[in-house]
This record gives structure tokens, sequence and C-alpha cells, in this order.
């Protein structure tokens, strides 16, 4: 049994539980068979006075045999379902059935649409059949795929493609991503556009180094469509009517078309850049008339958009010989400048310009009998036009003749004058007063008197043009000026006629519109079905699947439906369809014969588009059928086949990605669910396409975004269901699950400051699933201990002692918590809104530094008075204080008053305790400053001033800094010390003695005791 086999009993067993439609009938025979199949007919209706068309949504039960002699199948059930989103949108009501002929026919009273699936099982007495059927579009199958195809189409008349054609030779691509399909074509090909009218003819012949056609859908919706033309070749321009025929040949260097449809826009463009000759009157080199030259430039773009023109651009610069005829000869003169240009945008012309400029001599026998040989030059001829007004319009020649006869003629034609002209009535109007003379003048002839055609001629005429190009009836009056000096006037009628520029109008560039069949479909296809595909309303083709076969596709043998189409009664198309698999629904081959109806050439013969399409490679998926299908499998013994994209997933509510990693040489899988239920989960869908947190689209790793609320930890046995394009297979992995630590709530202190070495109240709330077995306050990181504190029932709560290592400042604690599972957590954060934030901070004050000892030095002895000489010597003395602090002494200084240096006794001067000077011991935290007791002092009391600063800048209060010296005089030849003992020789003296009665009393009872007496 193969993948659709299964799905179909699989469908038959679930339909059997829906509402039934049911007819009353005999017992079942099992010999005859029944099939289910497509019919959507077409269905016209006038809708807001729009007539639109819809699918006649149909199906008929076939039986094999069939029934004879009038008789119907009986006891018939027919169970239907229509998924559309997940959802059966099928009411009661919504499927009649019609049971009769020998057949039943199932009608919907709903559309098919893309992406629908619709389920139909029949059960009669006599036999039972079902279908199931998805929806796709026309050549776009459901499932994610991407192929190339050759293609080779033309556009022409089918008869003589000299007319019109555009042919076409190039590879395809197209690709579907989600509901998202993308198509290409790109190649090379040839263009001939011919929309020559009789009298005139106009034609254009490409050859196409880039044709490019790309289309994009989503879903049933054409989004854009591109068609774009890029070559070069000839341009042939030529108009017969009349003698004074005109004519272009060009090369076209730079040929650019483009078509393109776009969020409800059509937009054209044309630009063409070619070089070349042009001819009138039949002039070339070897002309004796007209004119001809060579095309610098001719220049000619335009852009449509939505039927209007935005952009109408043409250029031709040119240099241009005329050719004049004369008797027998000609002669002929250069135009140097020969321009013209006009621009057009959004309606608006935004420049025109035209300028004719030349001179040239001439030299030719005017006539044989008489003889007469003209001799002339033409000066200049100057005719321009700038913004659409006449700028300029001047033509001199001059000239002499002689032989038989002789003489001068000349023509001036120029504007003399320029201003406001009444018109026949009387309106004024801006014009330009152009001279026209003319003289023939004879002067001699050695022959005697001649003929009297020979005589001598005069013409003067002034001319009031408005110099508005666009206006009709431009001229105003003439003025005739007679030899006499008499003048005439004479006035035409209506005139002028005010007309404003046309614009260019928007003009299709191709008569026909190039576009395919389009329309919903079945996606697997059986003998029989029948369906209209009217997506494209210009272009209705009507299906009818005739055979079921296999072919091979880029080496794969594929299941294919063949069929045969009409778009109506002169176009047609046939070809096969892939029938199995991801590719269900793609052209694998088609041929198209489409009349578009007739075209713009000289014949009206029809249009007809002719094409062959083929399927050469199918990039995407690798594999086509079920029987070169490898199933997907996970790697259980790899621990990075299943992992957690954090490390793991804790209880909770901890959040983790769940990535699975899918082993599938087809890389076909569609689908990787998961049973959690374990977990309190159910079943959920993974995904390999950037969703639920997946991070690489299609990398073959499935995620999913996990929230654990539940208790549930440890080895966690889950079962896997792996579902490719064709068969569904189960795994059990194991995944890891933590048990995640207890969280602690709030955290309060009382006091919320305090000096190291205080005692501190602490009221700590944690919360657990699995309860909270202790929490600790852990100082040991401060140089402190662990204080375990005590539940009452709602929170845990203790002192501690503030450790000398906690240094200064906002200190956070730290919280040992132990659930009743044994998981700890170390931390000083708060749980709170579902995130851990820092808790709160408890204040550490900073002691100043302690200062003690204070002591005098003199020489090496300790003095308590500060020695003062009486004479001019000084007398040094040094200073030593204790200063300690938990946070370190940052400095120490002093304020000596007269002690210090001349001029610093208001300066704070530094105590040292770095061994240097007169410090005797570098950090013993004794600090030390020396000093001069000059002569100058006066004995008694001194106030002097110390402080100290630790290394959190904590100092000594000023009311802790106030010290006080004693100040004596001392001889200056003893010195201190030997003025001491001269001071003190009397109680020297007493102690001297009592020391030696002391010790004569211990003889005499030491004489006492050993006697014999």
């Amino acid at each position: 049994m193969n993948g659709q086999q299964a799905t179909m009993l699989v469908l038959i067993i679930l339909l059997c539980s829906l509402t039934p439609i049911t007819t009353l009938g005999d017992d079942t025979d099992t010999s005859i068979q029944c099939e289910i199949v497509a019919d959507w007919n077409t269905i016209g209706q006038w809708q807001n006075s729009n007539y639109t068309t819809e699918i006649l949504h149909r199906y008929t039960t076939i039986f094999n045999p069939p029934y004879i002699n009038g008789t119907s199948p009986g006891g018939v059930n027919i169970v239907t379902q229509q998924i559309r989103d997940n959802e059966d949108i099928l009411i009661p009501g919504d499927v009649t059935s019609i049971n009769a002929g020998g057949a039943i026919d199932i009608i919907f009273n709903t559309q098919p649409n893309f992406g629908d699936t619709i389920s139909i099982m029949v059960e009669t007495s006599e036999s039972s059949c079902a279908r199931s059927i998805g929806v796709t579009n026309w050549n776009q199958p459901l499932a994610d795929h991407e192929v190339t195809r050759e293609t080779t189409w033309s556009l022409g008349d089918g008869q003589n493609e000299t007319n019109q054609s555009l042919t076409f030779e190039g590879r395809g691509w197209q690709k579907r991503n989600g509901t998202l399909l993308e198509s290409n074509e790109l190649g090379n090909g040839s263009l001939l556009l011919d929309v020559s009218d009789g009298s005139r003819i106009i034609t254009l012949s490409l050859d196409l180094s880039r044709v490019w056609l790309n289309e994009t859908y989503d879903g049933l919706e054409l989004l854009t469509q591109d068609f774009e033309m890029i070559g070069d070749g000839y341009i042939l321009v030529s108009n017969e009517e009349g003698e004074a025929n005109f004519s272009i040949e060009a090369q076209v260097k730079d040929a650019y078309i483009l078509r393109s449809w776009s969020e409800q826009t059509l937009t054209e463009r044309i630009r063409l850049e070619a070089s070349g000759w042009l001819s009138f009157n039949d002039g070339s080199n070897n002309s004796s008339q007209g004119g001809f030259g060579e095309i610098s430039l001719l220049y000619y773009e335009t852009w449509d958009e939505n039927g209007v023109r935005r952009l109408h651009d043409m250029q031709v610069e040119a240099d241009v010989s005329v050719r004049i005829t004369g008797f027998d000869e000609s002669f002929s003169f250069e135009l140097e400048d020969f321009l013209m240009r006009e621009k057009w945008e959004n309606g608006v012309r935004e420049d025109q310009y035209m300028k004719m400029s030349g001179s040239g001599d001439f030299n030719f026998i005017a006539s044989e009998s008489p003889y007469i040989e003209v001799n002339g030059t033409i000066p200049i001829i100057h005719i321009e036009s700038q913004g659409g007004e006449t700028v300029s319009d001047t033509i001199i020649i001059d000239g002499t003749y002689d032989g038989d006869v002789s003489g001068t003629f000349g023509l001036v034609r120029q504007i003399v004058d320029s201003g406001a002209y009444a018109n026949a009535s009387g309106e004024f109007f801006e014009a330009d007063k152009i001279q026209d003379e003319f003289w023939f003048n004879v002067s001699a002839t050695p022959f005697g008197p001649i003929d009297q055609e020979f005589g001598a001629e005069h013409n003067l005429t002034y001319s009031y043009v408005v110099p508005q190009e666009d206006w009709d009836n431009r001229l105003i009056k003439y003025e005739y000026v007679e030899d006499n000096g008499t003048v005439e006037f004479e006035y035409p009628e209506n005139s002028p006629t005010i007309l404003q520029a046309e614009s260019p109008q928007s003009n299709s560039i191709l008569s026909s519109q190039i576009s395919r069949e389009t329309g919903l479909c079945p996606e697997i296809l059986a003998i029989g079905d029948k369906f209209s595909l009217i997506g494209n309303s210009d272009l209705v083709l009507y299906v009818n699947v005739t055979d079921l076969g296999e072919t091979d596709i880029d080496s794969h043998l594929v299941s294919i439906a063949s069929w045969q189409g009409k778009y109506g009664d002169n176009s047609d198309a046939s070809g096969s369809i892939v029938n199995e698999g991801p590719l269900a629904g793609l052209l694998n081959e088609i041929y198209r014969t489409v009349n578009l109806g007739v075209g713009n050439n000289s014949n009206n013969e029809s249009i007809e588009f002719i094409e062959h399409q083929l399927i050469d490679e199918v990039l995407y998926p690798s594999i086509l059928t079920f029987a070169e299908n490898t199933p997907p499998s996970i790697d259980v013994t790899s621990e990075s086949s299943v992992r957690f994209r954090e490390g793991t997933l804790f209880t909770e509510g901890g959040k983790a990605h769940l990535e699975i990693l899918v082993n599938d040489t087809d890389t076909d899988v569609i689908s990787v669910k998961a049973d959690l239920s374990s977990l309190g989960l159910g079943i959920v869908s993974l995904s390999d396409s950037g969703l639920n947190g997946d991070l690489i689209i299609k990398d073959s790793i499935w995620t999913r975004e996990l929230v654990h609320n539940g208790l549930q930890y440890g080895d966690i046995a889950v079962p896997i269901i792996l579902q490719d394009i064709w068969i569904s297979i189960d795994q059990e992995v194991i995944i890891k699950v933590s048990n995640a630590a207890p969280k602690m709530l709030s955290i309060n202190f009382s006091p919320e400051s305090a000096f190291r070495g205080d005692t501190i109240s602490i009221v700590v709330d944690a919360s657990d699933g699995h309860g909270i077995e202790s929490v600790v306050i852990d100082m040991f990181s401060s140089g402190g201990g662990l204080y375990s504190l005590n539940f009452d029932g709602v929170y845990w709560s203790g002192n501690f002692t503030v450790p000398n290592g906690l240094s200064p400042g906002e200190r956070y604690i730290d919280i040992r918590l132990t659930d009743g599972a044994g998981q700890t957590r170390f931390t000083s954060q708060v749980y709170f809104n579902g995130q851990f934030i820092d808790a709160k901070e408890l204040i550490i004050k900073n002691e100043p530094p302690s200062i003690n000892n204070l002591a005098i030095v003199q020489g090496q002895n300790i003095v308590s008075k500060i020695s003062i000489p009486d004479q001019g010597d000084v007398i040094t003395h040094s200073l030593e204080v204790t200063i300690g602090d938990l946070d370190g002494v940052s400095s120490a200084q002093i304020k000596m008053g007269r002690l210090a240096p001349i001029g610093n006794s208001n300066v704070w001067l530094l105590l040292l305790d770095d061994g240097s000077g007169s410090d005797r011991i570098a950090n013993d935290s004794v600090y030390t400053i020396s000093f001069d007791a000059r002569s100058t002092l006066s004995e008694g009391e001194l106030n002097i001033s110390i402080r100290a600063t630790d290394n959190y800048l904590s100092m000594t209060p000023s009311t802790s800094q106030d010290y006080i010296l004693n100040l004596a005089k001392v001889d200056s030849d003893k010195g201190g010390v030997s003025n001491w003992f001269q001071d003190n020789s009397l109680f020297l003296l007493l102690i001297s003695m009592s020391i030696m009665l002391l010790l004569g009393l211990s003889g005499v009872f030491y004489l006492l005791r050993n006697s014999e007496l």
C-alpha cells in the first residue's frame, strides 16, 4: 500500500463519522465499482451590472459496469467535507445530490479555494468509493518546490510571420516558498512589428538578446508581472502618399521594451536609439531631386502608466543634402543643422525645438535654346521654432544667368517685424511680418530681341503669420506691394484658429498581451476529471483528463495525467501534468495554440500564440515519488541531536528552546511534533522555517520554545512524530529537565544602614514548588560566617553581624536558598514579575580613621615637652601619631601653627609612614613629621590639628582634630637632656639614698637569720 492509498483508507474511516446525506436503497453488490470525478463547469451571472463567471462546483460518481435499463444505485450515503484553514466550512444545505441516469451528481454550494481540501465518500448498496482533492492553482503545486523548464514560444499571424511576430527561446524557473510562487523565463528571441496601413509603412525588427518574463503569485492572486525585452535591429518608416514621399531607414543600437504590472498598476516603457538615413522626394546620392542625409541620432522613448502617457521623448539629428534639378542638370546644397526634438511629461510639453539651416552654391544649364547658364548662391536658409513658436523663417537666394540672355535673379524671405495686427474681423493678434520678394531681371541679349516670355519680373508681398505652430489658419493677412508703390491687403476668413498642442496618447506596445491560462484545479487528477480554468477571464481553458501514465522527469519516474483542452473554437492546448508527490499539479509538458484575434497589420490577419514547455530540471525537492523516499530519523545516541539551546529546561516557569536535529537525506520533512504530555504541555509542533524561536530556516534543526510551569524534572521520555511528504515516523527521545532553584521574593533589613560590627535583623520571603528547606546568610566572602534564618510559617528571619571585611557603601547580601529536593540557589537578587532583579542593598557606613598615641621625640627619646632653645639655634623634634582604619589610610595631615616652617603655619602638612626622613619604620601605621623648635617660640601650650582620610574618603571629623602640645625653654649649652638632670638632681639623690638603705636593711636581715643566736 503506498502513501496515497493509506491516506485514502484513513479518509474513508474518518468520513464515516460525519453527517451523511442518505437515500434508501437495495443491498450492496460488491461486483460494481465506483469512482468520483471532478466536473467543474462555469456559471455566468450579472452582479451590479457586471458579468462574472464562477465555478460550478460539482462532482460525479460513475459506476463500472454502468447501470442499464434506467436503473440507478440504491442505498446512497454521501459524506463530504471542505477544509479551509483547518476548519470544515460546510454547513447543512451546502451540498446536494442528484441520483439519476446511473450516476450520482454531487453539487457544492461553495466555491473551491486555493489550499482547500475537499473530501467525498459515497456508499451505495452496491459499492463504495472516496476521494480527497487538494485545490491548487494551475501549474502551481501546493508544496514548496523549485524547477526549471525549457520554453519556446512565438506570437504571430500564424501564416506569414513577416507582418507581426515575437519569438522566444530560453529557460524558465519556478519556485514556491509558502504561499508565494515566483516564476521567471529568461532567453533570447526576435520581435517584428508591422503597423503599416497601405499608404504608410512602419516596421520594427529586433534581435532580442534578453527576453525576461517574471510573475509572482500569493496563492491565487497575481502580485507582479514583468515582461522585459532588450536588443537591437532596424526600423523602417516610409510614407508613400503623394509626390512628397518620405522614408527613414535606421539601425537600432539599443532597444528596451518593458511591460510591468504591479499593485493594480500597468506600466509600459519603450526606448529606441538608432542611426541611419533619411530621404524625401526620392532623394539620394544618385538622384536629381529631393533630399537625403545621414541621421546621427534617432531617439524615441515613451512611458505609459494605466493608459496615461507619462513621458514622450523624440529626438532627430541629421545632416541633410537637398538636390534641385534644372533642365538636364541638378545641384545640391547642405543643411548642416537638421535638428528636431519634442518632449512631453505628464501631458505637458516640456521641450520643443526644430531647426534647419544651411547654405550653398549652384551652377547648371537652365536652357540650351536659347542657351542659358545659371550661377547662384544660397547665402542662408534658416528655419527654426522653439517652444511651439516660430523664431526664424529665412531663405535668401541670389544669382546670375548668361548665355543667349543675361541678367540677375533673387529670392528673399525673412521676418522683418513682429507686432500686433488685426485679422479680418478686426481682432488683434501677435504676428510675424514675413517679407517674400522675388525678382528676375533680363539685362542684355547678344542676339537681338528674344521671345516675350523672357521678360523681367518682380514680386513683393508680406505675410502676417502668428508664430504659434500648433494653431490652424495661421495667416491673418496678405500685403501686396506693386512696382508703382500701390499696396493691397487680403484678409483670409476665420484666421487664426486657436488650438492647443495635443499631447501624445498612450498606445500599447504590443497589439496583444502575452498571458497564459490560470485558475483553480484539483491537485491530483483522475481520468474523466473536467474543469474550467477561469482565473484569466480573457483566456479560459476547458480541461479534460484523458489518461494516466508514467514518464521520466530529470531521472525520476513520475506518475502523470494526460489532458486535452480548448480555449474556444479556434484555440486548443494539450499536455501532461505531474500527478503525485510534492510536484503534483505542475505541468510536465504543454503545447498551446491560442488565437488572439485580429492584430494591427495591413492584412488584418489573426494573431496566434504558439508555445511549447517542458520541465528540464527539478532542483527541489530531491525526491518526487514514494519509492525514492528515505524516512527521516533522529540520532538518539548523539547529545547534540536533542538539546535545549539554553542548556536545560527548568521547572516552575522555566523557558528554553527545544532543538531537534532531524536527519533526512531527501530534505522533505514537513512537520516534527513532540508529545510533551508528561510535562503537561500536550503535543507541540516544532518549526524549521524561522517560527517558534527557530534561528535558521531549513537547517534541519526543528525548534520550539517551551514554558514548563510544572514540577516534573529529571530524564523525561518524549515521543517524537516525524512527518515527511510520504510517511510518518515515531521515535522516542530523552530530554533532561532540571529542578529550578528556589526564588527569593523579597529581603528587608533593620536597620537599613550600619557600621561594621553592628548587628542587623533580616527578613526573607522565598518560594519553591518543592518547599524551602533552609535560608542562610553567607558572609564568607566578606570575612564573616554563616547565619541560618528561622521560618515562622511565612517568612525567614534572623540576625547577623556586619563583618569588618565588608567595604563601605551600598552592598548586596548573599543568600543561600535550598529547596526540599536539595536544589540550591546562591543569590542576591529577587524574583519579580517573571524576572530576576537586584535586591535591596544594605548601606555600610564608613568610620573615619582613628588617631592615637601622639608622642614627641627628641633624638632617640620621647619627651613630654617641646624644648625651645634660649639662643638662635634650633632643636629638632619629631611628632609621631598612630593612625588606623579598616579600609586603609589614604592620607594623614597636620596643621602645626608656629611649629611649621615659616609661612606654613596654616597649611596642612603631610604625615609620612614610608620609612623616609624621621619615620623610623615604614607602613607600621605610625605617621611622622619632623620640625625645628626655634628660639623665637614662647613657652606654654600650642594648639595643633591632625586629620586623616581613608580609602573611601571618610575624614576625621573637625571636632576630633584638635591636640595640645607643651613648649618649654632650655639652656642652650646643656641641651634639653643635661638641663633635666640639673633640674631634678635633688629627686635623683633621694632615690639613690633610698636604694642604699634598702640594701643595708637586707644585709642585716640576712645576718640575723643565719646566726646561732
